[in-house]
């Protein structure tokens, strides 16, 4: 009697976790940024004083902003609990800044992956801003030129033909699992040098 209530009680439950797991369905983007990117900062500098950088947590947060556009189930981070998604983006971040003319150079680079691991496309976002290194204001700049770079990058990647088909599932035999398990294993360059890449 017992066998038959607990076998009853796990098949019940696992067509309740089937079925809530259908209805949510995939979201359209996995958002992938390098752990590199958070461990290692970049040096800015000038003739007079220097910061070091981590650009990861600037371009999660700007990422966050840009990919909200998507609404509910549009996207969603690699390091937060993904069960499938339509297209994987490997976000890599690169920051510059020219002493000579007090210029900080931002770009994005989206390296666009089928949910099976296929690379798709690479879209770059790119912005300017003119400023100083002025301590934590540099930050708060340094937060608007990846925000403006990041929003380039979406708005490139709304206009390309093969990411506006796989975002909204128009592709043919499309599949759709989880990429960031996979994501660990993009190829990592082992030297980033302050340079654009």
């Amino acid at each position: 009697m017992n066998k038959r209530l607990l076998i009853f009680l796990t098949i019940a439950m696992l067509c309740v976790i089937s079925l809530t797991a259908k209805a949510e369905g995939p979201v359209k983007l996995a958002v992938h940024i390098q752990q590199q990117d958070y461990d290692h900062p970049t040096r800015l500098w000038n003739f007079a004083e220097s910061l070091w950088v981590e650009q990861g947590p600037f371009v999660e947060a700007s990422a966050q902003k840009a990919f909200a556009q998507f609404g509910d189930h549009g996207y969603a981070m690699c390091n937060s609990k993904v069960e499938a998604a339509n297209l994987l983006v490997w976000l890599r971040p690169n920051l510059y800044f020219n002493p000579q003319i007090s210029t900080f150079y931002g770009k994005v680079q989206g390296y666009f992956y089928t949910a099976d691991g296929k690379p798709l496309v690479r879209i770059t976002g790119e912005s300017k801003s003119v400023g100083r290194l002025l301590g934590d204001q540099t930050k708060v700049q340094i937060a608007k030129l990846f925000d403006a770079a990041t929003q380039d990058l979406y708005q490139r990647m709304q206009s390309n033909s093969q990411v506006y088909d796989y975002l909204n599932g128009k592709v043919k035999g499309m599949v759709t699992l989880n990429p960031c398990a996979t994501a660990e294993f993009l190829p990592v360059s082992k030297f980033r040098f302050n340079a654009f890449q």
